[in-house]
């Protein structure tokens, strides 16, 4: 594959390792519906190489779910997230939402440590979803769904933080909460895999 030498590609910058990456001017973005390798979502490499070709300096997938460490020097992330579509549907058929965060946004939000105290005995997972717009929530929060199986415990600049409770043989779906509430289409990672993201790639403890 032949990369314009615009982009300031180059194989050392797709090879870097997590902790070489700069907190501050990193990003994370996190595709909707992506499972890489499998239909309609591209493999990893296709992934990294569309958003380096887009303008990234450097650019790591994380686990497979679509969630990736990206670097962009002067460019706007999103606007090299948003470049990057055309080629993601061109080779995989992928033609979701993506949102884009600061790498130490995350960082700082689990410093304040905001599932404290928020679990009990029914809790199955804690979780992060991310969406993009303004709406107002339209509830009091903390709020909890119907069936008591999705709490959410903070919400506010694009990131909802959830409880999730395993009642009868399902646990509830954040993602598909608030996108009935706010009418957007938003993705989740559990609090586990922010955790791990960000300490792999700042080397944190």
């Amino acid at each position: 594959m032949t990369l314009p030498e615009s982009t300031g590609y180059s194989p050392v910058d797709h090879r870097r390792t997590w902790s070489s990456f700069r907190m501050s001017a990193a990003f994370v973005v996190f595709y909707r519906n992506m499972n890489l390798g499998h239909r309609n979502s591209p493999s990893r490499s296709i992934l990294e190489d569309a958003l380096l070709e887009a303008g990234a300096s450097s650019a790591r997938s994380f686990q497979t779910n679509g969630t990736v460490v990206i670097e962009t020097g002067d460019a706007a992330p999103a606007e090299v997230v948003r470049r990057a579509a055309p080629r993601l549907l061109t080779v995989s058929g992928y033609a979701d939402a993506a949102f884009v965060r600061p790498l130490d946004r995350l960082a700082a939000i689990l410093d304040r440590d905001p599932f404290a105290g928020a679990g009990d005995e029914r809790t199955y997972r804690e979780t992060f979803t991310f969406f993009d717009g303004v709406q107002e929530f339209g509830a009091p929060i903390p709020w909890r769904n119907g069936r008591g199986d999705v709490e959410i415990i903070e919400i506010g600049d694009g990131v909802a933080l959830s409880v999730l409770r395993r009642i009868g043989a399902r646990a509830g779906s954040p993602t598909a909460e608030v996108e009935l509430r706010l009418k957007v289409p938003a993705t989740t990672r559990t609090a586990g895999t922010i955790t791990r993201l960000v300490k792999a790639f700042t080397g944190r403890r």
